[in-house]
């Protein structure tokens, strides 16, 4: 993906979906009631002269040289663990969204519709008198049905209902394409049910790691303790020899990164007799999906989980099983709960120092539950027709130039390059907004249930996902909505999508100087999302979006070798501290911002002759470099820093900047810097 988002801009709970606006609408009554045009806020522009530190070495340290203006004037706010161009366009996007929410507070229309909804759901959240006085009352029917487990037997129906609203609890259920037949959505089983970021968490024996878990277990502890547990200790470190049996049989989340690894297709009769005790026929009732055949992604963690349900003490099963429950919706419980999951998740492990106002969390849990009603408005607000066509454009000239870049490569023999050129070719390019938008039809809001309309929402949708198995794959479907900071490229779609609030300055402005908005947004958004479909990952996929070997053996070994070469670039970089990259972990994002950087630099070779002047002393080659750079302007805290080295196959911004650079000759002759012995990864 293009950013990430960040700690602090977790959507609503951290286990229960992706961080990305999902949701539903129809209405368009509702988009001319609330959408009126409103001024922003000044962001900079995609080129900042400003933003500068002068005073840095360019050739060095090409990070602080073009953003180091910006980040010493804008430290981190109190509320958040990284700030930046990124978290500074989200609060923008915030701001426009509440706008949204607030008039359909006032003006609801009739009961039922995308305003009623949108603006009841906000107000239940933001009420947080009625939260206090009702206390565990809302969540007490959940509790009760974990305390009347009475054997085994129980647990697969209990598994399923936490599934529904939810709640990651021993493994994952996903519907899915089919990484064989792309047209097809199956259901795939995956590893999952711990609370720590990954599985190393749970076995790293260094200091800090040993600390971390000291500090989990107390948080456990504090939650079971709120709910009532009277031993919640022991509880809380029993629950933490459970996860720490799941993270050993779970795959490193480098590995998960390897398609043909994750890819182990069975009957449910073969799964039931892999994990005769998960009693998977009875737990797959339980969501309602009809399946004959899943895809087993980690077969060796199944069986681990198998055998904990046999040789775990139920009562251990029975707090694991409220230790998530609370963990995922503490933040719809009164404070005492909400400021617990603050304490550990966002300021122990991210750094954050004080929780985000309360309108800002409300606002992210409208976007996760209602996020295509509310992004149907937004668009109707920031991203007229014109907007969207002069986006399409770029787009366009962009993949002319990976087309150019590709028919010139070296490497490549024309068979292959033939292949890919058509895999190009074929890839959909989605901008903005979805043609359709969906409709939330069945999934009732009321006022004052906070608790109770997001565990609507969450069976609301997880019923919508999983209808999906056995069915064709619906191709004009987005996977984020129109209001995310985001982009991403769908590699068994063979599409890259480009959500509206992405195209807004300080990443793009259709008034900017042409190599800026190449830099920022022509490079680090839509070269490097075209690329994913050729990076270690993407390029195993063919063009109709299937695994498939479409590389002549002699290609695939230089491919190969030059993907080598990025791989070894990371090994090699300090991410924070003693703490260096996986190089296997980051690679397809380092692959893509390469590959990005060097289709918008010959985009901007193709740019016409009178556009390349010199605007506030940089040529448009420096323009360009710079604006590349400013996009990637943030401070981090060293706890979330720490938290993303060791988990996010992004690399941090420093060091997407300036690795990324240092394989870039253009990059050098721009700004008359040196070339270094070491050899310079060149893929596309």
């Amino acid at each position: 993906m293009r950013t990430r988002i960040a700690p602090t801009m977790r959507l609503v709970f951290a286990a229960a979906r992706l961080a990305v606006a999902l949701g539903l609408s129809a209405g368009l009554s509702f988009v001319g009631a609330l959408a009126a045009p409103r001024t922003d806020r000044a962001l900079p522009e995609p080129f900042d002269a400003s933003a500068m530190d002068r005073r840095a070495n360019a050739c060095t340290n090409f990070f602080a040289y073009a953003t180091g203006g910006y980040r010493a004037t804008h430290p981190i706010p109190p509320a958040y663990s990284e700030y930046g161009y990124i978290e500074a366009l989200v609060d923008r996007t915030r701001d426009l969204v509440r706008d949204i929410v607030v008039r359909a507070q006032r003006h609801p229309g009739a009961d039922g519709n995308n305003a009623q909804k949108i603006g009841t759901f906000y107000g239940s959240c933001m009420d947080t008198a009625t939260i206090e006085r009702r206390g565990l009352a809302p969540i007490a029917p959940e509790l009760a049905r974990i305390a009347a487990i009475a054997g085994p037997a129980d647990l697969p129906a209990t598994f399923a209902h936490l599934h529904l609203i939810g709640v990651d609890a021993g493994f994952a259920l996903n519907a899915t394409p089919d990484i064989r037949d792309s047209t097809a959505i199956i259901a795939e089983i995956d590893q999952g049910g711990i609370g720590l970021p990954e599985r190393d968490y749970y076995l790293r024996t260094d200091a800090d790691s040993r600390k971390l878990r000291s500090q989990y277990t107390a948080y456990v502890a504090k939650m079971l303790e709120l709910s009532g547990d009277v031993a919640a200790g022991a509880e809380a470190r029993a629950i933490l020899a459970l996860e720490t049996q799941f993270a050993r049989a779970a795959k490193p989340v480098a590995d998960l990164r390897e398609p043909e690894a994750t890819y182990h297709p069975m009957t449910v009769r073969a799964v039931s007799a892999l994990a005769p005790h998960a009693a998977f026929e009875h737990y797959l009732r339980g969501v309602d999906v009809s399946a004959e055949r899943l895809n087993i992604a980690e077969p060796d963690f199944l069986v681990a989980f198998d055998r904990a349900l046999v040789a775990t003490p139920l009562a251990t099963w029975k707090s694991y099983l409220r230790w998530r429950l609370l963990d995922t919706y503490a933040p719809m419980l009164p404070a005492r709960f909400e400021n617990a999951n603050f304490a550990f998740r966002d300021h122990i492990l991210n750094g954050a120092q004080t929780q985000l106002p309360r309108w800002k969390r409300c606002i992210n849990a409208t976007n996760v539950q209602l996020g295509e009603a509310v992004g149907e408005a937004y668009v109707a607000t920031v991203f007229p027709p014109q907007a969207k066509a002069r986006a399409l454009d770029m787009t366009s000239r962009i993949r002319r130039a990976y087309r150019a870049e590709m028919n010139a490569l070296a490497w490549m023999t024309p068979v292959t390059k033939q292949i890919a050129i058509a895999k190009l070719d074929a890839m959909g390019l989605k901008v903005g907004y979805p043609a359709a938008w969906r409709s939330y039809a069945g999934y009732t809001v009321q006022p004052g249930a906070y608790f109770v309309n997001v565990v609507r929402g969450e069976m609301f949708e997880r019923r919508y996902q999983l209808a999906k198995i056995g069915r064709p794959v619906d191709r004009s479907e987005w996977d984020m909505t129109p209001q995310t900071v985001n982009a991403y490229n769908d590699t068994q779609r063979n599409e890259i999508v480009l959500p509206a609030a992405q195209l807004q300055r300080p990443f793009y402005d259709p008034a900017a100087d042409d190599a800026a908005n190449l830099g920022a947004t022509g490079a680090g958004t839509v070269g490097h999302e075209m690329t994913h479909g050729f990076d270690d990952e993407g390029h195993k996929f063919d063009a109709h979006g299937n695994l498939r070997n479409w590389w002549t053996p002699r290609d695939l070994t230089q491919f190969d070798a030059r993907a080598r070469c990025v791989i070894k670039q990371f090994d090699r970089t300090v991410a924070i501290g003693s703490i260096h990259y996986q190089g296997r972990l980051v690679s397809g994002e380092a692959i893509a911002d390469l590959g990005g950087l060097v289709i918008g630099y010959r985009a901007l070779e193709t740019a016409p002759a009178g556009t390349r002047v010199r605007i506030d002393g940089f040529t448009p080659e420096q323009r360009y470099f710079l604006a590349f750079a400013q996009s990637w302007s943030e401070e981090i805290r060293p706890e979330a820093a720490r938290t993303l080295a060791l988990t996010d196959p992004h690399p941090l911004p420093r060091d997407r900047v300036n690795q990324t650079v240092a394989n870039v000759p253009g990059w050098y002759a721009a700004f008359n810097c040196a070339k270094p012995p070491k050899p310079v990864c060149e893929i596309w």
